[in-house]
């Protein structure tokens, strides 16, 4: 299994839901958040990756980081072909449940549903054909 590994997050290829994965471990900010999730990016290039499963089970973003996120990173992850992204959140609202995060034309393609569970966004995760 390729993988890396961060002093807050892993960072692997799942073989058999075929997608990149990162979990987190702690909460991470600036470098520490922004490291991995750009090493998850070429991880998605280097195995042509069309799925992301992020386990957010441990991790709060800030506000200056959710900028970088939404600007810098997400154009970045569609760029390297991810189209399917699946958010496990420890507590989530029945309205971000199953949404499309899609708010512009690039993000539109980008096919995007939050679990209370990392079982749940597995299960989402494998149904789709990569």
């Amino acid at each position: 299994m390729m993988g890396y590994d961060y002093k807050k997050a892993h960072i692997f290829w799942d073989d058999v839901i075929e997608s990149v994965v990162i979990r987190w471990n702690s909460f991470a900010v600036g470098d520490e958040l922004r490291e991995p999730l750009d090493k998850l990016i070429e991880l998605a290039v280097l195995k042509k990756a069309k799925k992301a499963l992020f386990d957010n089970s441990h991790i709060l973003v800030l506000e200056e980081d959710m900028k970088w996120l939404s600007e810098e990173w997400l154009p970045r992850l569609l760029n390297a072909g991810i189209q399917y992204t699946a958010t496990v959140n420890p507590t989530i609202s029945a309205t971000n449940r199953d949404s499309n995060r899609g708010t512009t034309e690039d993000t539109a393609r980008l096919k995007h549903h939050e679990f209370e569970g990392v079982n749940h966004a597995i299960v989402w995760l494998s149904e789709i054909a990569a």
